[in-house]
C-alpha cells in the first residue's frame, strides 16, 4: 500500500466522519426546534419566548463548538485509556521513606525560611 493511497483513504474516512457528525448535529438541532414548536403548541396561549434566538451563523458556530467539545472529550478519554496507567504510576504512587528523607535533606541544604519549606 503506497503513501498516496493511504493518505487518500485517510482523507476519505475523515471526510465521511465529518459529514456524519455534521448530519448528526443537524438532526439534533432540528429535534430541538421540533421540540420547541411542540412545546409551544402544548402551552397554547402562554407563548413561552426563548431569550436566545439563533441566526444561521450562530447555529453553525454552535455546531462547530459542540463538535470540538465532543472531539476533545473523546481524545481525552482515549489518551487516558492509553496513558492513564503510566501517569498514575508516575505521579500518584506513594513515596517511600528513603525518598522522604532525601527530600528533607535537600530542603535542609537550601536553608529556606520556615514559611518556604515544604511540610513533609
Amino acid at each position: 500500500m503506497s503513501i498516496e493511497s493511504y493518505l487518500h483513504s485517510l482523507n476519505t474516512t475523515l471526510q465521511t466522519f465529518a459529514e456524519q457528525v455534521q448530519y448528526f448535529t443537524g438532526v439534533a438541532l432540528q429535534s430541538v426546534v421540533h421540540f420547541r414548536t411542540e412545546f409551544d403548541t402544548l402551552t397554547g396561549d402562554l407563548q413561552w419566548q426563548s431569550p436566545v434566538e439563533f441566526t444561521a451563523l450562530q447555529a453553525t458556530l454552535l455546531k462547530v463548538l459542540l463538535v470540538l467539545l465532543l472531539g476533545t472529550g473523546v481524545l481525552i478519554a482515549w489518551s487516558w485509556s492509553v496513558y492513564g496507567q503510566v501517569i498514575t504510576e508516575k505521579f500518584v504512587r506513594p513515596s517511600t521513606l528513603k525518598e522522604i528523607e532525601e527530600l528533607k535533606l535537600s530542603v535542609a541544604k537550601l536553608k529556606l525560611p520556615k514559611e518556604h519549606s515544604p511540610r513533609i
